[in-house]
């Protein structure tokens, strides 16, 4: 897949810990689903991973 990293494509691969994946990747859905603007958007496989190996900041504070 083009711009998908091997850890992507095998999660055994991540450089980090099991859980340091976990967490980035409930933090990466957290900002996917916090604005429907995210929720419809298509992200290329890059971007994800840019997403999930630094996520931005939240688009909406939370309470």
């Amino acid at each position: 897949m083009a711009g998908a990293a091997d850890w992507m494509l095998d999660t055994r691969q991540w450089p980090g810990t099991v859980a340091e994946y976990a967490d980035q990747l409930l933090a990466t859905a957290d900002t996917l689903l916090s604005d429907p603007r995210h929720f419809f958007r298509s992200y290329s496989a890059a971007e994800i991973g840019r997403l999930i190996t630094a996520p931005a900041p939240r688009s909406i504070p939370t309470p």
